[in-house]
C-alpha cells in the first residue's frame, strides 16, 4: 500500500496552458504593452533620423529637426497602431465564445435544427398521404 506524499506537488501545466516555471500573475513580455512600445519607438527613431537627414537637402543646408520630430511622431503612432492590430488579429478566440443559447447560438446549430425540422415535416406529410399517390389513386 502506498502512502500519500505530503507537501507541494509539482505541476506540469496550468489550466491556461502556461508553464508552471513562470511567476504567478506575471505576463510574458509579448503579452504586455512594453513589446509594441519598444518596437514602435525603435522604428520611429530610425524614421525620424532618416527624415532629419533627408530633409536637410545636403551639407550646405541646416539640419531640419522640426521635420524629424514630426516624422518621429508619425512613425511612432502608425507603427503602434499596426502592431496592435496585428496582435489582435493573431489571437484566437476561446472555444466557449462560439457556443451559447438565444442570440448567441452558432449558425451551425441553427442550420442543423432547420434541417431536422424540415425532415420531420416531410416525414409527417408522407405519413399523412399514406400509400395513395398525390391524385388520390393508388399507383401500380
Amino acid at each position: 500500500m502506498s502512502t500519500p506524499q505530503t507537501g507541494p506537488q509539482p505541476e506540469d501545466q496550468r489550466p491556461g496552458g502556461a508553464s508552471s516555471d513562470r511567476r504567478e500573475g506575471k505576463p510574458r513580455f509579448l503579452q504586455t504593452i512594453k513589446g509594441p512600445l519598444w518596437f514602435s519607438f525603435a522604428l520611429a527613431l530610425i524614421g525620424g533620423v532618416v527624415a532629419t537627414m533627408a530633409s536637410s537637402g545636403g551639407t550646405d543646408n541646416p539640419i531640419r529637426f522640426d521635420l524629424g520630430l514630426i516624422a518621429f511622431g508619425v512613425f511612432f503612432m502608425v507603427s503602434l497602431v499596426v502592431v496592435a492590430m496585428l496582435q489582435l488579429a493573431a489571437k484566437d478566440n476561446p472555444e466557449h465564445l462560439s457556443q451559447g443559447s438565444g442570440v448567441h447560438r452558432s449558425s451551425e446549430e441553427l442550420h442543423r435544427q432547420a434541417v431536422a425540422r424540415r425532415k420531420a415535416e416531410a416525414q409527417r406529410k408522407r405519413e399523412e398521404a399514406g400509400p395513395e399517390g398525390p391524385g388520390g389513386t393508388t399507383s401500380s
